[in-house]
């Protein structure tokens, strides 16, 4: 990518090396008004250039959420796997907020301090979830996910999972679903495969509501939520084409 694009990477609030924020909210909307900082830095920085915002999961949710309100920053979106929840009428609502509060325990519950970035690679790599990932992705997610901490030489997460966990059941307060249209820019949802197995409620409703809101989609086969971390490649072959689609590249 960096042969085509500038590319500007940056951690969400209390993530990565961001600084932890204790005492701020750690939710949604939150997340859309950082977003929305990001955006101004980066043209301060560079200039007015075209931008295109690539969002995963809980951050691809504050983009739609931002668009939602009226808010769009970027000249295009593209969002991977947004776990987009069906509204009150809709008959696997309840299945959604079961498995998100599922999620949240498990969050509240997630251990915190290792005594090294290994021990937490090990953890990925045993987890089934995680076993389509690249190999070395496990050691770097490692490393990004977790703070050194000189007091006592341990690492503990960047953003522990008390602070991560409501974000799981708050999204189904989210009124995206009912209010998201026809996005008045380009924005392309590239979903996970709905039909492999064990794939996530989110990723097998994604198709729908695309089609329900005239929003162009994508799936990348053989894929699970972790997509950017999996088929890579595939990935970006998919982001190209609707560039070119729409006049964003030559």
């Amino acid at each position: 990518m960096l042969e085509r694009f500038d590319l500007a990477l940056f951690d969400f609030r209390n993530c990565g090396r961001n600084s932890f924020h204790a005492a701020e909210p750690h939710n949604y909307p939150r997340f859309a008004r950082d977003n929305l900082a990001v955006h101004r830095a980066i043209a301060i920085a560079w200039g007015e250039k075209t931008t295109v915002g690539v969002f995963h999961s809980m951050s691809a949710i504050a983009e739609l959420l931002a668009v939602i309100e009226g808010v769009w920053h970027w000249d295009a979106l593209v969002l991977l796997d947004p776990p987009v929840v069906p509204p009150v009428d809709h008959p696997l609502r309840a299945s959604f907020l079961a498995a998100g509060e599922i999620l949240r325990d498990a969050a509240r519950n997630r251990q915190s301090r290792f005594s090294d970035p290994a021990e937490l690679a090990e953890v990925f790599r045993t987890l089934h979830r995680f076993r389509r990932m690249r190999r070395g992705v496990a050691e770097l997610n490692a490393r990004s996910t977790l703070r050194f901490v000189p007091a006592d030489g341990a690492w503990e997460l960047c953003c522990p999972g008390p602070v991560v966990a409501g974000l799981y059941t708050d999204v189904a307060a989210l009124p995206i679903w009912q209010e998201a249209g026809p996005p008045a820019r380009p924005m392309l949802i590239v979903g996970s495969d709905p039909e492999l197995d064990g794939a996530l409620k989110t990723s097998r409703r994604c198709p729908e509501f695309c089609e329900l809101h005239g929003i162009e989609y994508a799936a990348v086969p053989g894929t699970t939520h972790l997509l950017q971390v999996e088929e890579p490649e595939r990935r970006f072959a998919l982001f190209h084409g609707f560039f070119l689609k729409h006049g964003i590249t030559e």
